[in-house]
């Protein structure tokens, strides 16, 4: 410190000052490996699955909830991680959902857990009633000729 001139302290100073909006940068990284639970990986799988729309997004999330609280989970938490981890190149990152699935992509046990996963989803009679734009159970009809309606 006592043979550095104004200069070259300056010199040095302004390589530091320089060196802060690269170390902001990188610290804004997000970590594609970061670690998802598998409670919150198997709600994306079903967000990914399900047929809901984005718009339906408070409808997918009521689902997913009570879906987590059921006994039906327990063969898909385990590995729910590691799906996730294979569908991460076919997700789009702006809406975090998938128009089709490539299962030719995935290893054979993914694309087992997967089609499983996709027929106990659609063997519930609220995803069948929102899949042909049926009225919620029990709720009464407002138009006489509903049944005629094309599904959505």
């Amino acid at each position: 410190m006592e043979k550095i001139t104004r200069r070259r302290f300056t010199i040095q100073s302004s390589r530091l000052l320089a060196f802060i909006p690269l170390a902001t940068i990188m610290g804004c990284i997000t970590d594609t490996d970061s670690k998802l639970s598998p409670e919150d990986a198997l709600k994306k799988l079903i967000y990914i699955i399900g047929p809901w729309a984005l718009v339906d997004q408070l409808i997918a999330e009521d689902f997913a909830k009570r879906f987590l609280k059921t006994n039906h989970t327990n063969q898909y938490l385990p590995n729910s991680v590691k799906l996730i981890q294979s569908l991460s190149k076919q997700i789009s990152e702006e809406t975090k959902v998938v128009k089709e699935i490539d299962l030719e992509k995935l290893p054979k046990e993914d694309q087992e857990i997967l089609i499983n996963l996709s027929k106990q989803l659609y063997s519930f009679v609220e995803v069948r009633f929102y899949v042909s734009n049926e009225p919620p159970w029990g709720q009464c009809q407002g138009n006489s000729k509903w049944h005629t309606r094309i599904p959505k």
